[in-house]
């Protein structure tokens, strides 16, 4: 299958990252930055709604890995019961980086460029889109939303951010992206309740909770600092808004 326009973009975009700031810091730029305060931000969401050790975890969009490795020490096999996870993404690169730092030979990272979850029927606890429907048009949400349901256990959970403009603070990524008349750029897709209230419904999907994007909800495991030099403690928001979908 031919690559994508907006895949060679990203591929694109890694290059001159990796060329300007080296491989290291360029990984964590891919993903956004902050790989360590954002890895442990997407855990602790996972965490606060239920995540145990021996659960099976598909990360969609894992990029870089730094919810993989985040989860690491988390999901460490403990006599062969240690829980599963599965990275995918469109970054070749990336994936191999992530396989690299995690060094964790039972896990898989897979490259996938179709909105597929390249895994077996009702074999994950807890299937996450973090960042990455917020790039996706409609219907390929949907699609990924379908596939996630079908790797899902009966009773797993869907999580996945989204941007909403009913959020005050996501406002200024839509005069971002006005603003940015580039026909190579990023793609920031916003979305609304309704709409996923009824793609739920059409799935056979619950919907557990919509979580504001200034909504503290997340229980974290451990203290950070943001790059702005804020610290994070306690009981934090996410900033995207979140979508807790249950099986």
């Amino acid at each position: 299958m031919e690559v994508p326009d907006y895949i060679k973009s990203y591929e694109a975009l890694l290059d001159s990252l990796i060329a300007a700031h080296g491989r290291e810091e360029a990984m964590s730029l891919i993903v956004g930055g902050q790989y360590r305060a954002i890895g442990i931000l997407e855990s602790s969401a996972l965490l606060t709604h239920g995540l145990r050790p021996e659960h099976n975890v598909v990360d969609v969009g894992c990029g870089s890995g730094r919810l993989a490795v985040t989860l690491r020490p988390f999901l460490a096999a403990q006599n062969g019961a240690g829980g599963k996870y599965l990275g995918t993404d469109v970054l070749t690169r990336a994936l191999d980086y992530a396989r690299e730092k995690c060094a964790r030979p039972d896990w898989e990272f897979i490259r996938t460029i179709e909105p597929v979850i390249p895994a077996a029927e009702r074999s994950a606890d807890y299937v996450c889109f973090f960042s990455v429907f917020t790039h996706l048009l409609d219907e390929d949400i949907y699609r990924f939303l379908a596939e996630a349901k079908r790797v899902s256990r009966p009773g797993g959970t869907i999580m996945f951010s989204y941007l909403d403009f009913e959020t005050p603070t996501h406002w200024a990524v839509f005069e971002s992206t006005l603003a940015n008349r580039d026909p190579h750029r990023v793609l920031n897709k916003f979305i609304s309740k309704p709409a996923i209230n009824k793609w739920a419904a059409q799935l056979g999907l619950t919907v557990e909770r919509l979580y504001e994007g200034y909504e503290p909800w997340i229980q974290l495991t451990e203290t950070f600092h943001y790059i702005d030099g804020r610290e994070a403690r306690g009981t934090v928001e996410f900033g995207q808004s979140v979508a807790i979908l249950r099986a």
